[in-house]
């Protein structure tokens, strides 16, 4: 049944995904992700192994003739034809140990596949995010060239009647052209941010992906601020399984000092005389177990510290993409809320109560660009404050959930770059 979903997710056109639905997004890339179908295959090919590792190997049957003269003819008294059959004994606990190794292989491989779940619902969103953001600025700039065209339209009457100069006419024009500059700019973001995601869904790069209403409700996007990863964290959980298995081959390359057995029994059919069986034990020396046994042993030792360090390594690196994250969360909530309470409506009064001075002849042109620019810039801002808070979350998240380290798809834990950008474009108009 399960396959059957797969098939029908992936003959889905683009069309029929709701991209509005960040959830259903993230839904169609988990189930049809190539790294994870892989890890799936691996996991049950390590399970597979199980059985196998702790099997005493197949019995060995031969048959043959002993003693035949080179003339081909038989001696009475040597010529024999047998069957016979050998057995290794493998013993118990080195049949234990080897299971043990299988099924924590497996282990590990299953909690990668939740720390690759993670991570990739992580880039999803994050690039989900980037595109909304794009996507929400470019209607703001939208508004904002409708507010210009009236500042052209008023400076054309005042220069017709006479109370202004052509050079308002002039310089209200360049701000239009300055904010088309800036739809550009968006609009190359926003085709970044598609250039992310159409491959993590499968989709060509021209698929068509309709304008993404940012949500500005952010209830659900608290995050409880500790910088401790989870003691059930996956990619944690896989490395103390790849420990524990590193345990069982020490174990396992100390018990090459007690060799299997090897039995073997045989049947002698002889034509004229009696016939005869016999039965055999071989047993393994380990003489040479300083070059042989003693390596194998301290390589294991070396590789199981090898791993309890890349656990200690990684506590270290989720705790500081941890802190990353609650920092810029903190940061972003802060700036949004002060943007959406106070700089953004200050600015729009200004702007607006400016523009009806200036259409009145109250105020220079200077001061009503200065406005329509301060006023662009910080509701460009405010929508990259909401993404950095957004995507803060989402990083959050999946690190408490088992992804590794932070994701390099999006501007997201580093900080608002993107709205340092937008102020310095803007700055400039």
């Amino acid at each position: 049944m399960r396959h059957f979903v797969l098939i029908a997710l992936l003959a889905l056109p683009a069309a029929a995904l709701d991209f509005q639905d960040r959830n259903a997004v993230v839904a169609a890339v988990v189930e049809t992700h190539p790294t994870l179908t892989r890890l799936r295959a691996e996991a049950g090919a390590a399970r597979e192994r199980i059985g196998p590792a702790a099997s005493l190997p197949n019995p060995m049957l031969m048959a043959g003739v002993q003693n035949k003269q080179i003339d081909l003819r038989d001696d009475e008294m040597m010529t024999m034809h047998m069957v016979g059959i050998s057995q290794t004994m493998t013993r118990p606990e080195k049949r234990e140990a080897r299971r043990n190794v299988a099924e924590l292989e497996a282990l590990a491989i299953e909690k990668q596949i939740d720390s690759a779940r993670a991570e990739i619902e992580r880039d999803v969103l994050l690039a989900w995010y980037d595109l909304a953001t794009a996507d929400a600025q470019l209607r703001a700039t939208a508004a904002v060239r409708e507010m210009i065209d009236a500042i052209v339209a008023a400076a054309r009457v005042r220069y017709e009647v006479g109370t202004s100069e052509q050079a308002d006419v002039i310089r209200a024009q360049l701000q239009q052209s300055n904010l088309e500059h800036e739809t550009l700019r968006l609009r190359a973001s926003r085709r970044g941010a598609a250039a992310r995601l159409l491959p993590l869904l499968g989709l060509p790069l021209d698929t068509d992906i309709p304008a993404i209403a940012m949500p500005e409700n952010t209830d659900d996007l608290a995050i409880d601020a500790s910088t401790a990863p989870p003691a059930d964290h996956p990619a944690i959980a896989s490395l103390e399984a790849e420990v524990s298995r590193a345990e069982e081959e020490i174990r396992l390359a100390k018990l090459a000092l007690k060799p299997d057995v090897d039995l073997e029994a045989q049947y002698g059919f002889r034509r004229l005389q009696r016939d005869m069986f016999s039965v055999t034990a071989r047993i393994e020396l380990p003489l040479r177990r300083a070059q042989t046994i003693e390596p194998r042993v301290r390589e294991a030792i070396l590789r199981r510290d090898v791993l309890k360090s890349r656990i200690e390594e990684l506590r270290r690196e989720l705790t500081l993409a941890l802190a990353a994250s609650v920092v810029a969360h903190e940061e972003a909530t802060n700036q949004m809320k002060f943007h959406a309470a106070v700089l953004v409506p200050q600015a729009q009064l200004a702007f607006e109560s400016t523009l009806g001075a200036y259409q009145t002849g109250k105020v220079p042109f200077d001061a009503i660009l200065e406005t329509e620019t301060a006023y662009l810039r910080l509701r460009l801002q405010y929508f990259d404050f909401l993404a950095q808070y957004a995507q803060a979350t989402v990083n959050y998240e999946a690190l408490r959930r088992g992804a590794r380290g932070t994701s390099s798809i999006s501007r997201a834990a580093a900080g608002s770059s993107s709205g340092r950008a937008s102020t310095r474009t803007m700055g400039s108009m």
